[in-house]
């Protein structure tokens, strides 16, 4: 059997960025953001912002895939109408550090893939199309 990942720093940097996101600390919660990701960080970051204080944080979910790792995190006050539910892949640099590669926020979706469209229906159009059908 694979011996499990000793994760206990990535732990850590989930929940002190989580911490920082709900106490509105956008220079903490940044500086594990890598710079190509800012920009979807900052729109999440926002709509989290908006959740009336007190805003608490319930981790989800943590998966590995690959050499990275997606957290899962609902940010709310208590009030199904102030939470957002926002994927976040990290991965562990060079030096150690844990940093964020991507953010998604997927509170207005079923799951993180429901706004990919349908293969089947995107095949079909396209050989209509084409006049390949």
């Amino acid at each position: 059997m694979k011996k499990l990942d000793d994760i206990t720093d990535l732990r850590h940097a989930i929940a002190t960025h989580a911490a920082a996101l709900a106490g509105c600390d956008s220079t903490t919660a940044e500086k594990f953001v890598l710079p190509q990701t800012i920009e979807t960080h900052r729109q999440a970051a926002a709509e989290i912002a908006r959740i009336p204080r007190p805003a608490k944080v319930e981790t989800l979910a943590l998966a590995k895939v690959g050499f990275q790792y997606i957290s899962k995190l609902r940010f709310t006050n208590g009030n199904e109408n102030a939470m957002r539910r926002v994927l976040y892949r990290w991965r562990k640099e060079g030096d150690g550090k844990w940093v964020i590669v991507s953010v998604e926020d997927t509170t207005g979706k079923r799951s993180s893939w429901s706004d990919i469209p349908d293969l089947a229906a995107a095949v079909a159009q396209a050989r209509a199309e084409n006049g390949n059908a």
